[in-house]
């Protein structure tokens, strides 16, 4: 059983409501409910999360040492984590732009230098033999046309196949409404994504819209009213799943993932 589903049992064996709950502890009713379905990341951190735990385990007379040490389990891979890539920050190395050692540049630049006048020092006579056949000879140029490209044949461009459009996926609106004492409800898409879970006041109403079904988990379902597309339902199925054709059919265990 995870933690939220033990802080939800607590609450309704205290017989309080979210917002009951919510004035005695003063944390947000929002909260609550993502604490109920275990999504303890908009606590703020996990020293809030167990004091957040502590607080609601002392207004319903509850024990929080076994909230806290589960919490503690399932959240401490994530600890171990931050701590380490904290230790990785700290140790990083800092690198330093290394600094030219300008000794070393004016000694090289000195000895090019010297090496160039010493080579034009001994080479002079030779270039001055070298520049008096260059006036004495002179060099025709000989210009060569240059050959026209002829042109290549463009090659036709392949005709694409426009591709088939894929039918669009129907929409199914869900709209569901505590009556009497109310009932605990875990409402799930076609892929298994958790769309709502907590427990459903009376009066209090939880629309939710999905392409595709819509699978439903209800703890008692005689205290639920459904509305599906805009229609009402009538169902005493505790596990269910709503079509975006309006039909509302039993959901069998291979389908279930609440």
């Amino acid at each position: 059983m995870s933690i939220g589903s033990e802080l939800t049992a607590a609450r309704e064996r205290a017989d309080m409501t979210i917002e009951q709950l919510s004035s005695a502890t003063r944390i947000r009713t929002g909260l609550l409910t993502a604490m109920e379905a275990d999504d303890f990341s908009r606590c703020g951190g996990n020293f809030y999360a167990r004091g957040h735990i502590r607080s609601i385990a002392r207004v319903v007379k509850a024990d929080p040492a076994p909230l806290l040490a589960t919490f503690d389990a399932e959240h401490a891979v994530e600890e171990e984590k931050s701590r380490r890539e904290e230790r990785a920050a700290v140790k990083a190395p800092t690198l330093h732009p290394a600094r030219p050692r300008w000794a070393v540049v004016v000694g090289a630049i000195l000895v090019s230098l010297m090496g160039w006048g010493m080579v034009r020092l001994f080479t002079l006579p030779s270039d001055i033999e070298a520049n008096a056949s260059k006036t004495a000879t002179t060099s025709a140029t000989v210009t060569t046309p240059t050959p026209k490209a002829t042109p290549k044949p463009t090659a036709a461009k392949p005709t694409r196949t426009p591709t088939k459009a894929k039918p669009p996926v129907l929409k199914t609106e869900l709209t569901l409404t505590a009556r009497d004492s109310g009932t605990y409800l875990t409402v799930r898409d076609r892929k298994g994504n958790r769309l709502f879970q907590g427990h459903l006041s009376p009066g209090i109403a939880q629309s939710v819209t999905s392409a595709g079904d819509i699978r439903v988990t209800a703890g008692n379902p005689g205290n639920l009213i459904v509305t599906l597309n805009g229609k009402r339902q009538s169902t005493t199925l505790t596990r269910f799943t709503a079509h975006p054709d309006g039909t509302v059919t039993k959901t069998t265990n291979q389908s279930t993932n609440s």
